[in-house]
């Protein structure tokens, strides 16, 4: 795990910047191996569903997954995560980039923001101590990359479909390679993609993209 007190160059999904206000989030990068491809289409999965068990057993607060990589607490964005590979030969290294708001007041975010950004501190009143946090979080990212490794896929998608049920059987708007597609959320298949009921009935699953909103 590396960490910093602040990112100059933070980024999310599609390159988009991420606030990173200094001395107020954990801002983090794991790095580690897998051994082979099979548990590559669930590393996504695996780290937002670490990610809000840590800050459920953290805080006691309901979170929430937002396929495929944030996290939700109030209705608002208080987690974003980013996952790179890079293989060489038979060996895949991969890079979990995790950034929580945790001490954020509203005036700490940049005005365009505020409306859609949360944070610990916002959510339940008070300051949390972020080496606490950076542990935690280390923690079970570890636990269930051990669990997936272990044959625990079946576990997995359990808790991430038990986190995302806010969203199903609710009409949603998705953005995929430049187009955007209406239809309700059908949950998670067993490879992590999400599953949307089309306008005609059918059903498609998408390993990539964004949930509108």
């Amino acid at each position: 795990m590396v960490s910093a007190g602040s990112q100059s160059g933070g980024r999310g999904r599609e390159n988009r910047g991420w606030f990173s206000a200094p001395g107020l989030g954990i801002y983090a990068t794991f790095a580690f191996t897998l051994a082979g491809p099979g548990g590559l289409s669930l590393l996504s999965t695996a780290a937002g569903v670490a990610v809000a068990d840590t800050l459920r057993g953290w805080t006691g607060e309901t979170v929430a997954l937002k396929w495929p990589n944030d996290v939700l607490a109030g209705g608002k964005k208080i987690a974003g995560i980013l996952c790179e590979n890079m293989v060489a030969g038979e060996k895949i290294t991969c890079l979990v980039g995790i950034g929580v708001n945790v001490n954020h007041r509203r005036d700490d975010f940049p005005p365009e923001l505020r409306e859609r950004a949360g944070s610990l501190r916002l959510l339940t009143g008070r300051e949390w101590p972020l080496a606490e946090g950076r542990e935690r979080l280390a923690a079970s990212l570890a636990g269930w990359l051990r669990r997936l490794e272990a044959g625990g896929a079946t576990a997995l998608l359990r808790r991430a479909r038990s986190l995302s049920r806010s969203l199903l059987g609710k009409t949603i708007a998705f953005h995929h390679q430049g187009r955007l597609w209406q239809g309700i959320f059908r949950g998670l298949a067993a490879d992590g993609a999400l599953r949307l009921e089309t306008e005609d009935g059918g059903e498609r699953t998408f390993h990539s993209g964004e949930i509108a909103g």
